[in-house]
């Protein structure tokens, strides 16, 4: 008798777990985490970049960039990133170029498209630098 209650026990355990499907659980409504990466890009404050602007004076407006390159001493990236369920909502970029002396040369980016002009001293290349 104790077989049979043992046998129906894991027939009904199997039945069970095979309901419990991943397509059945995704169709579950859940609440998703909006995540922030990186530095918040206004645009009142990238407005007020002008070239000749020392990275001290940079870093007080912007913070500290996310990405600064070894290899380009000269070069500095801000990143800002909105996701919202694995996908991006808001992506900005903004890179910054200096010269050997510490000031702002060249900006570009997809935050500076609302810009009127973009930032730069020269019609060269910082790379060309």
């Amino acid at each position: 008798m104790k077989k049979i209650y043992c046998l129906l026990a894991v027939v009904g355990l199997g039945l069970g777990l095979t309901a419990c499907s991943t397509a059945k659980l995704s169709q579950i409504p859940s609440y998703k985490l909006q995540i922030i990466q990186g530095n918040e890009l206004d645009q009142s404050i990238l407005n007020t970049l002008q070239p000749g602007m020392t990275r001290e004076q940079i870093q007080m407006r912007l913070g500290t960039p996310l990405l600064r390159d070894p290899f380009h001493a000269n070069r500095w990236d801000y990143i800002f990133i909105v996701t919202r369920d694995n996908q991006i909502k808001e992506e900005k970029k903004l890179t910054l170029y200096f010269d050997n002396e510490g000031k702002l040369v060249h900006a570009e980016g997809n935050a500076l498209n609302t810009q009127a002009q973009p930032i730069s001293t020269s019609t060269t290349s910082p790379t060309e630098q």
